[in-house]
């Protein structure tokens, strides 16, 4: 049974001739350095859990503030993140509308360069026709200016004077 410090306060020993009971005395110290011992050790050992708990309680908050930091971290890096996105995004936007600028001019100038060559050829064209029609016309009054066309034996009769006939079989004495 434990001592309470009522206990301790009010016990009384027997009186004997040279003053109180030894043995009684004795008795109660052993009793009381027992129960002394015995809550020095369980002092000892709940200032040691306190400890191991404190140290805990100290990873605890450590590990805490660096969670704290690294969702304050990841929420800045994940901040950075959308504006780099963002950033990048208007980045592609600007280059294409850029690129499609370009296009566009490119293909205004195909255009316009294409209408100037369909232009020049329909011009080209033009004139090749009126040449050639030119020149048709031209061979054709040069056809209406040339005289008929004859027999092959009224060329030949107007061609060469007219001979006195030979007998047959009698060679010339020109050639034919």
């Amino acid at each position: 049974m434990k001592l309470s410090p009522l206990d301790i306060q009010h016990m009384e020993f027997g009186r004997t001739v040279n003053g109180y009971s030894r043995q009684q005395v004795r008795d109660f110290l052993l009793r009381i350095a027992d129960e002394h011992d015995l809550m020095v050790r369980e002092i000892q050992a709940l200032r040691d859990e306190m400890r191991s708990q404190d140290e805990k309680l100290e990873d605890f908050l450590a590990s805490e503030v660096d969670l704290k930091r690294a969702v304050i971290a990841a929420e800045r890096i994940g901040n950075q993140m959308k504006e780099n996105a963002r950033k990048e995004a208007q980045l592609i936007v600007k280059e294409a509308e850029q690129l499609k600028g370009e296009i566009v001019r490119e293909a205004e100038r195909r255009l316009k360069s294409g209408r100037a060559e369909l232009s020049r050829l329909e011009r080209a064209q033009t004139v090749f026709r009126e040449q050639f029609r030119g020149m048709l016309q031209g061979f054709e009054r040069s056809l209406d200016n040339l005289p008929p066309i004859r027999s092959a034996n009224e060329a030949e009769s107007r061609a060469k004077p007219a001979q006195p006939a030979q007998p047959a079989g009698t060679i010339s004495d020109s050639p034919s």
